[in-house]
């Protein structure tokens, strides 16, 4: 088979013959998995089912058609190529294709981000998998969903709520409240900017081909890097850790001292936290040196180096940031 040659090739030349027999195994149960991929797609036609329904569907209706069978079909070819990329990186851009056609699937509701939380998904894997390039684009991307203004009222939560009260057999105390302020949030809300910025995003997606292979420089690449972790990772590891770091709030900024560290995390998550910043601050310091002119780069470098303790150091590139943009306007005509 073609895929079980191509895999074969990644084993050393100097491999055993148990080893060899062993990474043959291995490629044959990759390929296997892609043909159950292939056949689960051809056993479910959902791209004309779900145009077909389009047309006779409100708003509402597609939604739950999504929620309720297309998202979950999705689910399963990622977490299926996922696997799949992280045996041969090859797969790398078929998952990605999964992700964008999803994305093209997912109802335009105005109260539900089907954007972001798939791009951190599909983002974290790309940092797990050493697809630097790849996440420079996604995580770019992912900024800018941020921006799409999505209604902060989320109609599944107040129902899960009124329903909550009605199961007790008691009024909702909030029903007024909740009442008045959807009317608020939605009569605040830009219809027009919402679909602006929702094209935008398709616009932006479609040149993820293009942009993920030789698009970003070296020091972009390296700077996106770990600002993701910065600012995406870690503070995901905060929530998680969120009961065991609710006494530190007081003293992140006291300046770098283990022993006060390790009188409020226990080692682990210590340790954990510090591998954390550690990696951000190396490929923040690698985007410093392929451009030591751009301050954005220096300011990163240094919140990194502040929050992880090192306030002193922190001071030197917070300077440094300072004088490469006053420098920079000077410049300006």
């Amino acid at each position: 088979m073609k895929n079980t040659n191509e895999n074969e090739t990644q084993v050393r030349q100097d491999a055993s013959p148990a080893e060899i027999e062993t990474a043959s195994n291995e490629a044959k149960k990759y390929d296997l998995l892609k043909e159950y991929i292939d056949a689960f797609r051809q056993s479910y036609d959902i791209d004309s089912e779900y145009n077909k329904n389009d047309k006779e569907l409100d708003e509402n209706g597609k939604r739950i058609l999504f929620d309720k069978i297309i998202c979950n079909y999705y689910e399963i070819l990622i977490g299926a190529f996922k696997n799949l990329a992280k045996y041969n990186k090859k797969y790398t851009d078929e998952l990605i294709a999964v992700y964008a056609e999803m994305w093209k699937m997912s109802p335009r509701v105005k109260d539900r981000d089907y954007f972001t939380p798939y791009l951190y998904d599909l983002c974290k894997f790309l940092f797990e998998n050493k697809e630097f390039g790849k996440l420079t684009f996604f995580y770019n991307l992912m900024i800018f969903s941020r921006e799409i203004p999505f209604l902060a009222y989320n109609e599944e939560m107040e129902s899960y709520l009124r329903d909550a009260h009605l199961q007790m057999g008691e009024e909702d105390p909030f029903e007024e409240f909740r009442r008045k302020k959807k009317e608020n949030v939605s009569g605040g809300f830009d219809i027009n900017s919402f679909n602006e910025l929702y094209e935008r995003f398709f616009q932006i997606l479609k040149l993820w081909k293009e942009r993920t292979e030789g698009y970003y420089s070296k020091d972009e690449i390296f700077f996106m890097t770990g600002l993701f972790i910065l600012d995406e990772l870690i503070d995901l590891f905060y929530i998680n850790n969120e009961e065991k770091l609710s006494e530190v709030k007081g003293f992140e900024s006291i300046d770098g001292d283990r022993s006060i560290y390790n009188s409020i995390y226990n080692e682990k998550i210590y340790n954990e936290l510090m591998l954390y910043y550690n990696s951000a601050l190396k490929y923040l310091k690698k985007a410093t040196a392929y451009n030591p002119n751009n301050p954005r780069y220096f300011y990163e470098y240094a919140r990194c180096l502040k929050n992880s303790g090192k306030s002193n150091e922190a001071e030197i590139f917070f300077k440094k940031a300072f004088d490469l943009n006053t420098n920079e306007n000077k410049d300006a005509p």
